[in-house]
This record gives structure tokens, sequence and C-alpha cells, in this order.
């Protein structure tokens, strides 16, 4: 087929570029689709009752194009947790490695019933389905079984780095395959979608095996119980501290569900392959000496009915923290959560334990690529073109610039956000229109849109005002009212002086509005929001959300 014949390739991200978290990414081709990833994240105001941000699909949807496969590059919360959202809407066949997969069944069986048809991928086995012929790379992350995507297509290769970094020991052997990213790079590399997590800091990030002589160290010290708080996921770090404890004499003991199911799910799928008696259950500890134990925790972004809060708070059944015990929280404080974790620190030091995290202690390294591992990816595959992907925009920025210092011409990289687009075609990769790309809110069992936090954000940070009248349908003169309530605005509700001056504004308004001859519900409703909204930025800088009522009598 001619070039000019070949169908074009567009990159639509969905999710995951401009923030941490929620990524999901569409390559679509002659009206076919295959996404990658499908993730959540969490919102930075957790206060407001908000449970997870989830990808808006509305593009999806609206483009009526047939979605062959979704395929998980890895088993994080922010790459499968969308997915029984998204298979609802799109009941696509899921590809993933056998360990993913079984955390993205865990993931379905918690959110009722949503059918899927789960295949498994193997790294260096081809997947073809529609006009794609996908292969798994073998990566090394902080979870494993974790793969790249070198994806074949008609207008040239893509390859999508997942989240990976380039680990020299790697806990579980299985090391990344830099001599397949090599090789695809001698084919020839259209298009390099790279993780950049961690372009901000130098060097390279340690190998996950670094931490269990810090982990043995620290067991051997503690005179009381010694607690980890980690990601479910983390397997890697959840294996190493169990091994640490097994020689150490302790037991270990999975606190808080998801942490317990991570446990199973790592024995059944032989990640967690530790002598029989290893782990124990929560009732069984009770009975034995504090120095005999050693207990994983949820919690370490300070979630607020995580095991490691009710620790914190004392509320954790059968277990207590006292004086003695140490708590590692071994992960990265993800933006926006510094302040929940700093509070559940705070916590675990009034209960007597010696609390460890990064920056004061060693207990944590990264699963992303620092920026010479980055380097490194780039003059491995040494793509045509390039668009960074899953960060923040500063992270964006600067692995552009990465990329460009490693070999890649400028004019051949590419800064998108959600919604942007890029297209392959004839050889060339070009800026495409963009699309819609938003948030759902999912709140308890609905799902919203970004107004609900909003308005939240509004009645928790400036309040609220009610203001009532009553107009005679006859006449349409105003017979009672204004009177005014007031929510977190101002003391004294209708007494206090500001009170006051804000309903001698509305009747002034409706007094000219009367001059001009009768006025409806819907004209003295939007002249009291335009009173009180002037009268509250001018006077005390709030501007509370007002809620105007006109009761006809």
């Amino acid at each position: 087929m001619s070039a000019s014949r070949t169908p074009p390739v567009r990159i639509v991200p969905l999710g995951g570029l401009g923030e941490i978290g929620l990524n999901l990414m569409v390559v679509e081709c002659a009206q076919h689709a295959i996404v990658i990833d499908a993730g959540v994240m969490f919102p930075e105001e957790r206060g407001l009752g908000i449970g997870r941000l989830l990808p808006d699909l509305s593009y999806l949807e609206q483009s009526h194009q047939q979605v062959d496969a979704i395929i998980l590059t890895h088993a994080h919360e922010d790459h499968i947790g969308a997915l029984p959202y998204f298979l609802r809407k799109f009941p696509s066949p899921v590809y993933g490695t056998d360990l993913t997969l079984a955390f993205a069944r865990r993931s379905l069986s918690e959110e009722g019933p949503v059918g899927a048809d789960f295949r498994s991928l193997r790294p260096g086995v081809e997947l073809r389905t529609g006009p794609f012929v996908i292969e798994p790379i073998r990566v090394t992350h902080s979870t494993p079984d974790s793969v790249a995507l070198a994806i074949r297509t008609p207008a040239g290769m893509i390859v999508h780095t997942g989240d990976f970094k380039i680990d020299p020991a790697p806990v579980d052997g299985i090391s990344f395959d830099t001599e397949r990213f090599a090789r695809l790079g001698e084919e020839g590399v259209e298009l390099l979608l790279s993780d950049s997590t961690n372009a901000e800091l130098k060097g390279r990030s340690g190998s996950e095996s670094s931490l269990k002589p810090i982990l043995a160290e620290l067991v051997r010290k503690t005179r009381g119980r010694f607690f980890l708080s980690s990601f479910s996921s983390h397997l890697h770090r959840i294996r190493q501290l169990a091994e640490v404890a097994h020689e150490a004499g302790r037991y270990v003991v999975p606190l808080g569900r998801r942490m317990a199911e991570s446990v199973r799910l790592g024995m059944e799928t032989g990640q967690l392959d530790l002598p029989r008696g290893t782990f124990i259950e929560r009732t069984e500890a009770e009975f034995l000496e504090p120095r005999r134990l050693a207990f994983l925790a949820t919690g370490s972004q300070g979630e607020p009915l995580s095991a490691l809060a009710k620790l914190a708070k004392d509320t954790q059944p059968l277990v207590r923290i006292e004086q003695g015990d140490v708590v590692v929280l071994s992960s990265r404080f993800i933006p926006g959560n510094e302040r929940t974790i700093h509070s559940v620190i705070n916590a675990l030091y009034k209960r007597g334990a010696e609390v460890l995290y990064e920056p004061i202690a060693p207990v944590h390294v990264s699963g992303h690529a620092r920026r010479d591992e980055l380097s490194e990816m780039v003059r491995l595959v040494r793509p045509r073109h390039f668009v960074p992907i899953h960060g923040e925009y500063r992270h964006l920025v600067l692995h552009q610039a990465l990329a460009i210092g490693s070999g890649v011409a400028e004019r051949n990289c590419f800064l998108l956000e959600d919604g942007d687009t890029v297209v392959m075609s004839g050889g060339e990769v070009r800026r495409g229109n963009s699309v819609y790309a938003g948030r759902m809110l999912e709140d308890g069992e609905e799902l919203g849109d970004p107004s609900l936090l909003r308005e939240r954000r509004v009645l928790a940070q400036e309040g609220t005002v009610i203001a009532i009248v009553a107009m005679s349908t006859r006449s349409g003169k105003i017979v009672a009212g204004p009177h005014l309530l007031s929510r977190g605005v101002v003391n004294g509700d209708g007494t206090s002086s500001h009170m006051s001056r804000a309903r001698n504004e509305i009747i002034e308004r409706l007094r000219v509005l009367d001059e001009y001859g009768r006025s409806d519900g819907a004209q003295i409703r939007d002249e009291m929001v335009r009173a009180l909204r002037r009268y509250f930025s001018n006077s005390i800088g709030k501007r509370p959300m007002i809620l105007p009522y006109v009761l006809e009598v």
C-alpha cells in the first residue's frame, strides 16, 4: 500500500498528561481503537467528600470507534482503577500480564457485577487486533509483571513505555529488557511515548532490592512491633519485608482488606513464595509478643479509612501503637496528600511510635526512571518523534528538553496535555485537532462532573446565603421579605450588621425593579443574587453560594 493511501494513526490522551494518575491513552486507526490503561486519581481536597476521579469517556462515546482491546501495562490503581467504569461503557477484551489481571479482577469484584473478557499478555508474544500488532516488553517498576508496549501500526511503530525504571538488581530477578528496546531502535521507531514522573530528578532511581538491608537493620533494632505502610500492589516491597521479618523470627500480619487481598494474590501468583506460616491473621497476633510481630498496613497516603489511619486514631481492632513500636511509611508522598499524611504521622508520634519516612530516612525507592534512565531509553529506542507522558506539566516540559538533549530533533517533539492529539501519516507526525478530555467524580456509587467539586469547594470556603421573598401572583409585588439565612459567611445570621445591610441592598434593588413595572419570579431571583454577590464581595471579600427563593402567594 502506498504511503498516500496508508490510513493515519491518531494518539489521543484522555488522562495522565498534565497530572499524576488518571492514565488513559487511545490509539486509533481506520475506525479501530486500542486503549492503553484506565486509571484513577484522588482529588487533592479529600475533605470535600469526593472519592476518586475518573477519565471522562465522552470522546470515545461520540467517536463511535470500535474499541478492539484495552491493554493494561501494570497493576497500579492509577492505571487499572477505572477499568470497571470503562468496561460498563465499552465491554472490550482486557489484556494484561498474569499479576496485572489478578489485580484487575479484584478491582472488578469490588465494583459489583461487571463482565470482563480477560486475556493474558506475555512479553515477546505479539497480539494482533484490528490494524495493530502489539508486543509487550518487560520493564522493571515498583510492582511486578510490568510491561511497555511496542505497537506496530500502518503509519509506523509506537513505543509506549508504561511506568518504568531500569533496575539493575530487581527483587524477582527479571530484568528490564534492554536488548529488546535496542533492537526496536534498530528496526525503526516512529514515536516514543515515555514516562515523565521523575523527570526533575538527576541520576538514576535506586534498585528496589537496595531496601532489603535497610529494612533488615530497622527490624533488628526495633524493640516492639514493626509496621510497614506501602501501596498494597507493591509486592516487591511486601516480599522484602516478609523475608527480613521471617529471618528475624517475626510473623507478618496484613492489616486492611486490600493489603490482605494483595498478599493472597501474591501467594497465588508466586510473587510471595515464602515459607509456610510467614503470614498470620490479625487474630493470631493478639497472643504473640510485640517483638515477634511485623505488620503490613495500607494507608501510606493518609487515606482516612485505611489501616494506618485507624492505628493513628487507635481504632484498629486488636492492634495498638505503643511506646517502642516503629512505623515506616515506604512510599512517595503523592502531591496533594501531604497535609493528610502529616496529620497521620503526628498522631502516630503522639502514640509513642518512632515514624520513619522520606526525607528523614532512606525507606523508599521510586519505581520511576530518573533523568539518566530517561535519556538511556531515548538512546536505546532512537525515536524519530517524541511525546512525554505520565506527569504534571513541569515534568513533561523537562522530559521534552531531556529528549532533545538526547538526540531527538526539537521540531519532532510534542508537548501535549489531555485532549491534545498527534497524527502519524505518510511518514510524518503532526499535531491534530484537540478533543474533549475531562474528569468524572466518583461520589459513593454515583458519578458526577467537576461542577460538584466546585460547588463543595465554594460551600467549604465561602459559605452559603439563602434569600427568601414572597410575591403576590396577582400584583407581582413583594408582600414579605426578604429574609436571609447564612451558613459559614458571618456570625449572627439575620441579626448581624452585615446581614441587615445585605437585606437593605436587596430591598433597594427590588424597589428599582418594581419602578419598571410588573416583575416575575426569575427577575427577582436574579436581582437578589446580583445584590448579595456584590455586597459580600465588596464588604468582606467572600463570594458565597447564593440560593434565592421566590414564594408565589
